[in-house]
């Protein structure tokens, strides 16, 4: 792939010494910048643009400006409606535009370039920061300037108005030198999946650090398990938050399965009667009630008008896919086994009625309201569950049917999407670990060998999302004090410009099933990355977290907040910071203790 690169200045001389740019101050400043630049003379129009967890196709979706909780409205919805996404950074629709963001915003500082018709690739990385400013990576048709320190004209800010300026340069003394590194790479390339499988190797050739050490210990697991039975438990089931009911996606009727396997009897107690609860608020379509607020039956519309009875679709599929890890860990009651038959039934007719999941579907009814994104994609995996315990072959069926469906439409958009339920259709990794998990399962249910070829390619798309090195955060922050190691956490979506303690909401096991078909040490280092970040996060009495708030206040013991703040999509408030709160992570926690720490290759010798 043909390119140039030049360096230059207005505050001294810059200097590239192949993949080292040197610059050198002309005189004493207290803000200064250089800038590497990057042009491609054939560029095409329609080449696919990758910023890891930032940007997926040029972040290329319809975008429109509203508040939080961004959602649909009557009027964008329909089974055939278009994807939309919130304003975050992206190209126009056609290509054309800017994407000004931070290496903050990323989970490697990198910019991927597939030329479709050239069958070429171009992979272009940079350090994180210069003198513990963010470097900025500006993007437009034709060009990539990596901008040291950042020089943003538009900041971006979470669902809100953003902001115009704010950027600082570095202060220098006269004749001081600072040096940026970067790489570039080209390959040939003929897929998406190539592309992928190339980001995968590469990822970590500039930039990379040892992982956190291993934290998953007797006494977490107590702290863990306490926390459960204080904090999490209703009086009727086991949520994230004691009091409001969330199946799926956060942890409701998922954090059952650890508490089933290694917890007490209290814990097992409180468990079974968890799955009591979510068979017995079972919507007439087969569905399951996504949120019931102290006995009340809600809804996921966040309070939409004209969008009455919005049902995530994904929450009814991690449900139904959790349903059987359940009742692999307690004897079954007859109503658990028929409340699985139902939403497993449920789920054939909206496939075949569709020919899609969708996204958002009327729970009552049944009917689809939403339909454009990868929401059911843990969906093939309950079916192919189900298909397993009731040999009906309906399910594995669609199961089959629906992943292949899935598996084109990612390899045709470059990325997968609908997985939160308050992100419009943003691309998201919670659909795409989801995607993999289905891949996954679908190989051990029928032996077949393309499910865990295309798994491969969704693990390396996957590593995307997972941030590779250790981010400097700000020396007055809470994560600087903590010596937070940010090596395995995990974007979560392009809106949210975080990542997070874990894979919301799975333990990432079926990376270390990949490990163990096929022997690549790749997948076992990725899932060992994500796994070890978790413990860090943990709030104890020996080692509180303190919120930003003023006065901050110490997060209870065994709370874990979603917030790695690398970026300033929060003000700088938020660098490195959490609110305060309890969140889904602890869920994901206990998951891999429950599925990850039993296996050998999982143990810290």
């Amino acid at each position: 792939m043909e390119y140039l690169v030049k360096c230059c200045s207005k505050y001294g001389s810059c200097t590239d010494n192949g993949n080292n740019v040197v610059f050198k101050a002309k005189n004493t400043v207290d803000e200064a910048f250089f800038s590497i630049n990057i042009t491609f003379p054939q560029w095409e129009d329609d080449c696919y643009i990758m910023m890891p967890a930032c940007v997926y196709d040029g972040n290329k979706i319809k975008k429109i400006v509203r508040s939080y909780p961004p959602m649909y409205t009557p009027e964008e919805s329909g089974v055939d409606c278009i994807p939309l996404m919130t304003d975050v950074p992206g190209l126009l629709e056609d290509g054309s535009g800017e994407i000004q963001v931070t290496t903050g915003d990323m989970a490697t500082p990198c910019v991927g370039i597939y030329y479709k018709e050239k069958k070429e690739c171009i992979f272009i990385l940079t350090q994180q920061h210069i003198k513990g400013r963010n470097i900025g990576i500006t993007l437009r048709r034709g060009e990539v300037t990596l901008s040291c320190p950042a020089s943003r004209t538009r900041l971006y800010r979470f669902c809100q108005p953003h902001k115009t300026s704010g950027d600082k340069g570095i202060p220098v003394e006269a004749g001081e030198e600072v040096a940026c590194e970067y790489k570039i790479y080209t390959f040939d390339c003929r897929s998406m999946e190539e592309f992928y499988e190339r980001f995968f190797q590469i990822r970590k050739s500039l930039m990379s650090n040892p992982r956190a050490d291993f934290g998953y210990t007797k006494e977490l697991w107590d702290i863990m398990e306490k926390h459960f039975n204080e904090a999490n438990f209703s009086g009727e089931y086991y949520a994230e938050a004691s009091g409001v009911w969330q199946c799926g996606w956060v942890g409701g009727g998922m954090s059952t399965y650890p508490l089933l396997k290694y917890g007490n009897n209290l814990s097992r107690e409180r468990s079974v009667q968890t799955m009591d609860y979510v068979a017995d608020h079972q919507a007439p379509s087969g569905f399951y009630y996504g949120i019931i607020r102290n006995g009340v039956i809600s809804d996921d519309s966040f309070s939409t008008k004209g969008m009455e009875n919005l049902h995530l679709v994904r929450k009814s599929g991690d449900i139904l896919y959790f349903w059987f890890k359940n009742l692999s860990a307690v004897e079954p009651k007859e109503k658990w086994v028929e409340s699985a038959r139902k939403c497993a039934d449920a789920f054939v007719k909206l496939y075949r009625t569709y020919s899609k999941f969708g996204q958002f579907i009327n729970v009552i009814t049944g009917e689809m309201v939403v339909g454009c994104s990868t929401s059911g994609a843990i969906v093939p995996a309950g079916l192919a569950k189900a298909w397993e315990y009731f040999k009906n072959d309906d399910y594995i069926e669609v199961a089959k049917e629906s992943l292949e469906k899935y598996w084109c439409e990612f390899t045709e958009n470059g990325y997968t999407n609908g997985g939160p339920g308050e992100m419009l259709s943003a691309p998201d990794s919670e659909s795409a670990f989801a995607l993999l998990e289905s891949c996954v399962v679908l190989y051990e249910v029928t032996g077949e060998v393309k499910w865990l070829e295309y798994a491969k390619t969704l693990a390396h798309f996957c590593s995307s999302w997972v941030v590779t090195y250790s981010y400097k955060f700000p020396d007055w922050s809470e994560f600087a004090r903590l010596k937070i190691n940010t090596v395995g956490s995990v974007f979560a979506n392009v809106q949210n410009k975080h990542s997070a303690p874990g894979i919301c909401t799975l333990s990432g096991d079926s990376l270390l099933k990949l490990y163990k078909y096929t022997g690549d040490a790749e997948y076992l280092e990725l899932i060992k990355d994500i796994s070890y970040f978790i413990p860090q996060c943990v709030s104890t009495k020996k080692r509180p977290i303190y919120s930003w708030e003023k006065p901050p206040r110490a997060l209870p013991e065994g709370y874990i907040n979603e917030r790695v703040n690398m970026s300033d999509w929060e003000d700088d408030i938020g660098l490195g910071g959490v609110f305060y709160g309890t969140c889904w992570p602890e869920t994901s926690l206990t998951l891999s203790f429950a599925e990850l720490m039993t296996h050998s290759e999982m143990i810290e010798k």
